[in-house]
């Protein structure tokens, strides 16, 4: 057997502790790895047969055991490997999508597949190719027929389209009334359900208002890493709360602030394109807002001198890079201190500051508070 062969069968041994039974066109060959204690499936005959018949296509062959266990065959003209049983968390009978366990399963079989037929597959092209996407759409469309059919009994309307447009206008155009004025609108419509339970709906709509939330604002003219690298940590909130209030003031805060961070954008004096190596240095910020950031690194990062991009910064910012990192830094860690009761100390490591003490120091000097005290006036937790 070549190498190759054997050391992915030996890495999917480990990944995947299932058995991995070979067989020849003469029948069985060997377990590779240690022989399971108990094996149904190599003395169940009919079941062999049906499992190891051949493809029509170059692509491993995916079977369900049971509810929730699954069993795939890899082969050449040579060789086939029957993988499994897999155990699965849920099956695509019980899912609207494909889960993780089944995506990393198909990719650890395409490993071998790929190895002993030199073929460049990947996990879609199993799943497509075993016809699980075409039961997911089966699936959806059933149950969109169905709620379809539930809507209409129960008269149930949705929450008006214009109203949602009205607050992303007033959210990319940094408009603080109009915002206001959308929210405290009166209509017709209800939310869909979206989840199993009441919370766990909730937070899939707070999740799908704040991706369009980030997006408005984005339109709006603020920086696309830093309203995304916003969005995770309000998403990450709406993920921990664990009541329906939280959650609604979560997504109340997250459109009131980047309103904010627009109409400010707005009224800069400095309304000139940004220079793409200023930039460059912002992303580069915004994604290291939870490590130590020294000028060496935003120098090599943008491939300019350190003086250069220092003068260069402070001459199109009106604000030193120390600064404007600074800045950037408790403005993120704010949302901790109002969504999460993680200590203080633990707040500034998670923010790269060598103590709870300097971090203080730097939060004070911004917002002339401490970060105990914005906690005890503004925390949620």
């Amino acid at each position: 057997m070549q190498v190759a062969v054997a050391s992915t069968l030996n890495f999917l041994v480990r990944m995947l502790h299932t058995p991995i039974r070979i067989f020849d066109q003469d029948g069985f060959v060997q377990y590779w790895g240690h022989k399971p204690y108990e094996d149904v499936l190599i003395n169940n005959q009919p079941l062999l047969h049906q499992l190891l018949k051949s493809n029509v296509n170059a692509s491993p062959k995916l079977s369900y055991f049971n509810s929730h266990q699954i069993i795939a065959v890899v082969f050449n003209q040579k060789a086939r490997y029957l993988i499994g049983p897999f155990k699965l968390s849920t099956t695509v009978e019980q899912s609207n999508s494909i889960n993780k366990d089944l995506n990393d399963f198909c990719e650890f079989i395409c490993l071998l597949q790929n190895i002993i037929s030199d073929t460049d597959l990947i996990a879609s092209d199993v799943i497509e190719q075993n016809g699980l996407y075409e039961k997911i759409a089966k699936k959806i469309d059933d149950s969109l027929t169905q709620n379809l059919f539930n809507n209409q009994e129960q008269e149930f309307i949705h929450n008006p389209y214009d109203q949602e447009v009205r607050e992303l206008t007033s959210i990319s155009e940094g408009d603080l009334k109009a915002l206001d004025d959308s929210l405290h609108e009166v209509y017709d419509g209800r939310f869909p359900t979206l989840g199993p339970t009441k919370l766990r709906s909730l937070k899939n709509l707070a999740i799908v208002d704040l991706a369009l939330i980030a997006r408005a604002a984005i339109k709006g003219g603020l920086d696309y890493e830093k309203s995304f690298s916003i969005n995770d940590e309000y998403i990450r909130s709406v993920e921990t709360s664990e009541d329906e209030p939280s959650i609604v003031t979560v997504v109340l805060r997250a459109k009131k602030e980047y309103t904010q961070l627009i109409h400010d954008n707005k009224l800069k004096k400095d309304n000139k394109p940004t220079n793409l190596i200023v930039r460059r240095c912002k992303i580069f910020i915004q994604t290291h807002l939870h490590s130590k950031i020294c000028l060496s690194q935003l120098s090599d990062y943008c491939q300019v001198s350190k003086p250069y991009l220092s003068r260069l910064f402070h001459n199109t910012q009106r604000v030193t890079l120390n600064d404007y990192i600074q800045q950037e830094k408790i403005t993120a860690s704010k949302r901790d201190l109002i969504y999460t009761d993680h200590d203080i100390s633990i707040v500034a490591t998670d923010y790269g500051y060598s103590s709870s003490s300097h971090y203080s120091l730097v939060f004070k000097r911004i917002t002339q508070m401490t970060p105990t005290a914005f906690r005890e006036q503004y925390g949620k937790v």
